[in-house]
């Protein structure tokens, strides 16, 4: 019984250890101090769209895996898929826990690979498109600036596009002051199915960081109707093409739709009123620095956020009124400009900002620098204590 017990001990301690060690031996990064968009040249992701190509899509979700280990419920690949073309899905992405699964695969003609990337206990998670390859590797436990870098850095290298999962999720996961100095990601989830992040992503356009939004259900019971067509993300492309929505997420040719939820309504209702309710795009112009938005109806109210989250300007209407366009003139001291339009149903529609900058030839920031005297002196520390654990642990045992 006492070699049970001081097998146990090892296994319990090496698994630890493991954990442990994967958390340590990360890079330490300095970071470079941002600079705020600034220019002449005004960026409008939506001036040459056209409105008859928006693609309805949904890039987070999950199915039972592992077991039902994993937070999947029912979601077999079938109802899975069924529930969301029941509603009229062009594009019906599956991004099950560190697994790429393969089902739309010859059944989605924009097929792309996908997954959540992440199972450390403070959600601090990314939705990976685009996969090359699954990134087993995370920090389970607590996460400094240079965790998060350096897993969004590797990300990077084994995946098309990597957004930023639902930073709002935890607070103890990503803070919003991280989205000061964070970069080399090109997508943040600012509309999920159980959270808004409009905090984080003020703070990362405030500072510079040209970040596209992207909105999911992060489904996990399609058979729920408050588990699917919540948040959606509408990419202009011709055809639901993989390219096509590539290149429609990275050009920020997207907007978020945050539909209304009533927990009551029946299944076949919601499916009805979401085909006949759902709003949609027209157009969104600069004439000059006159940014004009027109959409298919009737607005209730309508922001425009710029720096640090301020209100630039916001306008109300009665329900009398039949007002499907607003404007806004984009003052010099602008940096940048979004737009949060609210309809009478209590849907919203968020749309990607208007960025300042100094020519069309767009570099977006990189901030991270390794420190390798740092990261020298921190990893000869761990292993030193590393050493004197294993020389305790061994006394003991």
């Amino acid at each position: 019984m006492k070699n049970f017990f001081r097998y146990l001990l090892y296994i319990v301690a090496a698994f630890v250890g493991f954990l442990l060690a994967m958390n340590l031996f990360v890079p330490v990064y300095v970071f470079d101090e941002p600079q705020p968009f600034h220019g002449e040249y005004l960026l409008n992701p939506y001036q040459d769209i056209d409105s008859t190509y928006w693609k309805c899509c949904n890039f987070h979700g999950h199915t039972r895996q592992y077991g039902g280990v994993t937070n999947g419920r029912a979601n077999g690949n079938i109802v899975y898929d069924s529930m969301y073309r029941m509603f009229g899905y062009d594009h019906v992405g599956i991004s099950d826990y560190n697994k790429v699964n393969n089902y739309e695969d010859g059944r989605d003609p924009g097929f792309i690979p996908g997954y959540e990337h992440g199972y450390n206990v403070w959600k601090i998670h990314q939705v990976c498109l685009g996969s090359k390859k699954v990134r087993r590797i995370d920090y389970f436990f607590y996460q400094t600036l240079s965790h998060k870098q350096h897993m969004l850095n590797k990300l990077g290298e084994q995946n098309r596009v990597v957004a930023v999962a639902h930073p709002s999720f935890v607070d103890g996961g990503y803070k919003v002051r991280d989205m000061k100095y964070l970069s080399n990601y090109k997508i943040m989830e600012v509309l999920n199915g159980f959270v808004n992040s409009p905090e984080h992503w003020d703070m990362a356009l405030s500072n510079g960081h040209l970040v596209y939004l992207i909105a999911d259900d992060d489904t996990h019971d399609v058979l729920k109707v408050n588990d699917i067509a919540l948040k959606i993300t509408y990419l202009n492309a011709k055809d639901n093409d993989a390219e096509q929505l590539y290149d429609a997420l990275l050009s920020g040719k997207a907007v978020g739709v945050h539909f209304k939820l009533d927990r009551e309504e029946a299944m076949d209702d919601k499916v009805a009123r979401f085909k006949r309710d759902i709003p949609y795009l027209n157009s969104a112009k600069l004439d000059g620095d006159y940014f004009t938005v027109s959409v298919t109806k009737r607005l209730k109210n309508v922001k425009f956020f710029g720096q640090d989250g301020i209100i630039l300007k916001e306008e109300k209407y009665e329900k009398t009124d039949t007002v499907l366009t607003t404007s806004y003139r984009i003052q010099p001291t602008d940096q940048y400009v979004r737009t949060v339009l609210t309809f009478f149903d209590n849907s919203t529609m968020w749309l990607n900002p208007v960025t300042r900058h100094e020519s069309p030839d767009i570099v977006k920031q990189r901030l991270d620098h390794i420190s390798y005297l740092w990261t020298a002196v921190l990893w000869l520390i761990y292993l030193g204590l590393i050493f004197l654990i294993i020389k305790l642990i061994r006394r003991i045992s």
